[in-house]
């Protein structure tokens, strides 16, 4: 018995759960959301919603954080996708500058070229 309760202080000692450690939450990464490995952690998104306005055109928006104490130069693009998971064409989907200043968060939006659009992906890149 005296084994066992040793065993026991042992497992929650290496666990952790002795020492008061407690794992932050992690928010689940959105998959929607692309950003190119030349910004490594210069940014990130959050804060990313797509629904359907009223006149039945999907609405995207997000905030982009610029984590840097500098100036960051971003080129980001919103591609529409129909129920089959296929880009819809249209000249909207193309590449935006932004720049976002030092720790600056910028609201970014887009709408649908056709109420027939259910997703969409946001692409982020460095300039």
């Amino acid at each position: 018995m005296k084994n066992l309760a040793i065993i026991a202080t042992g497992i929650i000692l290496i666990s952790g759960l002795g020492t008061g450690c407690v794992s932050a939450p992690v928010a689940p990464r959105d998959t929607r959301i692309t950003l190119a490995q030349n910004l490594g952690d210069a940014i990130y998104v959050t804060d990313v919603r797509c629904a359907r306005n009223e006149s039945g055109y999907l609405r995207f928006q997000a905030n982009v954080v610029n984590n840097r104490s500098s100036e960051t130069l971003v080129e980001y693009k919103v591609v529409w996708l129909d129920a089959g998971g296929l880009e819809i064409d249209s000249i909207m989907s193309t590449w935006q500058r932004v720049a976002l200043q030092p720790n600056d968060i910028k609201g970014l939006q887009a709408v649908s070229p056709h109420p027939d659009a259910v997703d969409m992906r946001f692409y982020a890149r460095g300039m």
